[in-house]
């Protein structure tokens, strides 16, 4: 693809979970496995997740996102000491692939395209996941890349890669969208140009790693700070 001058970037790329889909259904998804309990368990069970994903990169101990996913539930629920049948954590498991997509974002999307950028997902979701949330709700991006064609789990650089691999652009012509942190920081030291999606008044910061400041955004800044051209 043949770069545009004036314009910061020529792809912009999409983290999923937690950015382009909304991770608060979870929380009535876990509530019916620990009445009382749902919001708790959701959040230790994202945060188990994560943690089993960077865990199995740096173990090469690989096996998809939604195997990671199943682990990470039954995990704590035997840490909180609850107890459920396994048809009933399939179906938990389950919510990660039915996860809303925020109402910015459809027209995000077409304004992007609009302005002649490539959009993109770069997600942990496995390929089966990535297909079924595209098909379910129908976005239209140029790309829809899995970590599963990397076999390692971000912040990798070499999940990072297959964004400029697929655009065939260099990571400084490449734009990402992440409403996760740790995600910013990875995009971030492999070279992408980064918007980090943080609601107002939120707590969160970037982890302490060496990683450059991205850019921090609402859904509604993202067409400047990616304009086309």
């Amino acid at each position: 693809m043949t770069e545009t001058p004036g314009r910061p970037v020529d792809a912009v790329l999409f983290d999923l979970f937690g950015t382009l889909l909304s991770l608060r259904p979870l929380d009535d998804a876990c509530e019916v496995l620990a009445p009382g309990r749902g919001t708790d368990l959701a959040a230790r069970w994202r945060s188990r997740q994560l943690e089993l994903t960077w865990l199995r990169t740096a173990m090469q101990q690989w096996v998809d996102f939604d195997q990671v996913t199943a682990d990470a539930l039954e995990n704590v629920l035997h840490e909180m000491d609850v107890a459920a049948d396994p048809v009933a954590m399939a179906r938990t498991a389950g919510a990660f692939r039915d996860l809303p997509v925020h109402p910015e974002v459809p027209g995000m999307l077409e304004a992007l395209r609009h302005g002649g950028l490539q959009t993109g997902i770069l997600t942990n979701a496995s390929a089966a996941t990535l297909d079924s949330v595209l098909r379910r709700t129908g976005l239209d991006v140029d790309h829809a890349l899995s970590v599963d064609a990397a076999r390692r789990f971000k912040p990798h650089p070499a999940v990072y890669e297959l964004g400029s691999k697929a655009t065939g652009l260099p990571a400084d012509r490449i734009g990402f969208v992440t409403g996760n942190a740790w995600d910013a920081a990875g995009a971030g030291t492999y070279g992408f140009r980064v918007a980090w999606l943080r609601p107002p008044g939120a707590a969160a910061i970037l982890p302490p790693v060496g990683a450059p400041d991205p850019i921090e955004a609402t859904w509604g800044d993202i067409p400047g700070i990616f304009p086309g051209g």
